[in-house]
């Protein structure tokens, strides 16, 4: 029984590397069918279970899910950085826990793609988490979906797909990205090979946070080869440099 004064709140989390169609149509899907008042895209600096490699820097993905949002005008709809500030790599649990302290009278529910279902074994403690919050599984990879799911828009396009098709300079199916999220992505340089400075600046500063010197070291360079200039990118390369050098001198060695 639903308490007075209760919230209820769908979490889409994800990489959102971008944000695409898919993911806007199963949360306004959540909205009309009424399965929860809101529903917040939670965007994670770095998923656990997935490779770094291609991510875009945390701030360029959270910006273009505010762009996303902010083209539907949907005021149900809103981005959610919680996980910012959330100690990596980005477990679900803990997410989950700080915004029940947070929010001691919404009661939360996950959005996950039915392929996730198999998965769930595998997330950190994964039988605490199903105690806490309820999963709704919608269409995707072959899975089950949950009954209230079942005929909402399956995901005919992924993320994956969309880097592939603008790093090799193709045209993206109509309505796969929204159009002020394609302009920040060409403005950006994301995804291709025509990042600018910024692009590999920001991503720096992301494989800093999680202590991945070597990446964050190599993403300083490149951005200093593109842009010589670049004050900040050369003061975190030095501290970088720095702290790489130190962890990986032989102290026996003369």
């Amino acid at each position: 029984m639903r308490r007075s004064g209760e919230r209820r709140i769908a979490l889409l989390m994800g990489s959102f590397n971008p944000v695409h169609g898919g993911h806007l149509a199963v949360a306004r899907y959540v909205l009309e069918r009424e399965l929860a008042e809101e529903v917040w895209m939670v965007v994670s600096p770095q998923n656990p279970l997935k490779s770094p490699e291609e991510l875009a820097p945390f701030e360029d993905r959270l910006e273009m899910v505010r762009l996303a949002l902010e083209e539907i005008g949907e005021a149900r709809l809103r981005v959610c950085d919680v996980e910012r500030d959330l100690p990596y790599p980005s477990y679900t649990i803990h997410t989950i826990e700080y915004l029940q302290r947070l929010y001691p009278d919404a009661v939360f529910t996950i959005l996950a793609g039915s392929d996730i279902a198999a998965q769930l074994p595998r997330w950190h403690r994964s039988e605490e988490l199903q105690r806490r919050v309820r999963f709704l599984f919608y269409p995707r990879g072959g899975g089950v979906a949950s009954p209230e799911m079942a005929q909402a828009p399956g995901f005919e396009i992924d993320s994956t797909s969309i880097r592939r098709t603008l790093a090799s300079g193709g045209d993206l199916a109509e309505d796969a990205v929204p159009e002020a999220v394609q302009a920040y992505i060409r403005e950006r340089g994301l995804y291709g090979a025509a990042g600018g400075a910024d692009f590999y600046f920001e991503r720096g500063r992301s494989y800093y946070r999680q202590n991945d010197f070597g990446r964050a070291l190599n993403d300083f360079n490149r951005a200093l080869e593109l842009e010589p200039g670049h004050t900040a990118a050369r003061e975190m390369r030095d501290m970088t440099e720095a702290i790489f050098n130190f962890r990986n001198f032989d102290l026996y060695n003369p």
